[in-house]
């Protein structure tokens, strides 16, 4: 029997640094995530997704990586604000819950920046919608009924001076592995 071959998938993203790691373990514990999701963000996976690309071949990725050096360079580096603790979904069981990050110009302009460059590459449809935040926990995996609710926090500011191009890796931990690097500026 031969083996399967799967498509490396992809995604543009921000990688969030080890010491927020506390406060996601704050919500993880309070919350008791881990019993109750099948995903729980290893703390080396933290990130901000900017664009999921999905699969990818090499020449797409050589057109977009020129893009995007190109939109890295017309960016200045920025910090944005991790504020809260939220979720998608009821809050009775939501299907992912993260902690937030205040509304951000910076981080809008390279994100819309970005989107049109991988539509232009790719063919992948523009994000409309662009909700930036932290994934703690995904996919439930109890039918218990939570009850979850938002919760602000004084913010933690993360200097943002590059993002990345993330290989995912679903067998490792970590699973997402930065593929290349684009320095803002």
């Amino acid at each position: 029997m031969g083996a399967i071959c799967l498509q490396q998938h992809y995604f543009l993203g921000i990688r969030i640094p080890p010491d927020i790691q506390p406060l996601a373990e704050k919500y993880l514990d309070r919350h008791r995530l881990a019993d109750r999701y099948k995903v729980i963000s290893h703390p080396e996976d933290l990130h901000i997704t900017l664009f999921y690309l999905g699969a990818c071949d090499d020449q797409m990725l050589a057109e977009l990586s020129s893009r995007l050096r190109s939109i890295a360079g017309q960016h200045p580096a920025f910090s944005v604000q991790i504020d809260g603790f939220d979720f998608f979904g009821p809050s009775s069981g939501p299907r992912v819950t993260y902690l937030s990050v205040t509304k951000n110009l910076f981080l809008e302009r390279l994100q819309k920046d970005i989107s049109v460059a991988v539509t232009a590459v790719t063919g992948l449809p523009s994000k409309d919608r662009f909700v930036p935040h932290m994934t703690l926990a995904k996919k439930r995996k109890t039918d218990e009924r939570l009850s979850l609710s938002p919760d602000s926090f004084d913010p933690h500011p993360i200097h943002v001076n590059q993002f990345h191009l993330f290989k995912i890796r679903p067998q490792h931990t970590p699973k997402y592995e930065s593929a290349e690097d684009f320095q803002l500026g």
